[in-house]
């Protein structure tokens, strides 16, 4: 799916998410081992082509040290630009 097609929200949402873990020096597979959420499904939500559980989202920003408020900062700041 390219990326026009894809609510601005989910790529919004992939871009932090990808810049978290990258701060964070992790691989998706150490994403995935300390989150226990699966690789492939944090490849498919840095993309864009997932929308997470809030659940998910707890697991994700607790592997990346990060609080829910923290996150949810940067993703609005995110939807600005």
């Amino acid at each position: 799916m390219e990326n026009h097609n894809k609510p601005k929200e989910l790529l919004a949402f992939g871009r932090v998410l990808r810049e978290l873990r990258k701060e964070n020096q992790m691989t998706q597979d150490q994403l995935s081992l300390f989150s226990r959420v699966d690789r492939s499904y944090i490849s498919e939500l840095e993309n864009g082509e997932k929308a997470p559980s809030l659940l998910t989202i707890i697991s994700l920003t607790k592997a990346l040290h990060i609080s829910l408020a923290a996150f949810f900062k940067r993703f609005e700041d995110e939807m600005k630009l």
